[in-house]
């Protein structure tokens, strides 16, 4: 963002005019070059990074007038509002922060927003897409004996007959093991709905829902064994 309004010249010794905005491909977060406004017609060009020979305090140098490309219409990103997915305002968008090109941060009047969060860049708005913490899974000492034919090994690739408790990466049992076994409590989501009730009968249908809230580890101490 640092060469907004330097002067751009050619390498013939002509004055074209002055940095008046950055682009950016807002699908890879990469600069892809700066908007050159001519001060004399006050037409609009693209002049892409590749096309710049050098940069100093005050000017950027290009090879000719042939290496800008006029543009019909800019539609600048600046002064538009950054809004969370539930509508959560983080003010208005009033620089962005580049590291080697890549855009790091979008900076508004309120706080500075990492561009991984950026969901989509819309004609209005800027959507944010803000990710949960996920809780740490619990870790539990498996007896393999019973579980034959119900676990799913995930990650590294394991003989069963030669797996030892520690060795796999994640463990998962299949729904078939919980089916039809008694829930001994009450085991809510995440907006405290019920998935089962203490008492009753663990349905495929219930082990679905409780992975989905992620709470299958409540669901394996929960049920009869």
């Amino acid at each position: 963002m640092n060469n907004l309004s330097k002067i751009v010249l050619t390498a013939d010794g002509k004055k074209i005019g002055y940095v008046l905005d950055v682009a950016v491909d807002f699908d890879t977060m990469q600069k892809s070059g700066y908007y050159v406004v001519d001060e004399e017609s006050e037409g609009e060009f693209l002049l892409r990074l590749q096309d710049i020979l050098c940069v100093s305090e005050s000017f950027l140098l290009i090879e000719d007038e042939s290496r800008l490309e006029f543009v019909t219409e800019r539609k600048t990103i600046f002064g538009k509002q950054l809004l969370g997915e539930k509508a959560e305002d983080f003010g208005r968008l009033q620089s962005l922060v580049f590291g080697k090109n890549k855009c790091e941060k979008f900076v508004t009047d309120k706080a500075e927003v990492a561009s991984r969060f950026v969901k989509s860049v819309g004609d209005d708005f800027i959507m944010l897409r803000l990710k949960k913490r996920k809780k740490n899974a619990a870790k539990f000492d498996f007896n393999f004996s019973n579980l034959d034919g119900v676990v799913e090994i995930q990650g590294a690739q394991y003989l069963r007959e030669k797996v030892p408790v520690s060795a796999p990466e994640k463990i998962s049992l299949s729904a078939k093991y919980y089916v039809g076994k008694i829930c001994t409590q009450d085991i809510l989501g995440y907006n405290n709905e019920k998935i089962v009730g203490k008492g009753e009968v663990v349905t495929k249908s219930v082990v679905e829902k409780a992975k989905k809230h992620n709470k299958l580890n409540h669901l394996f101490f929960a049920v009869k064994k």
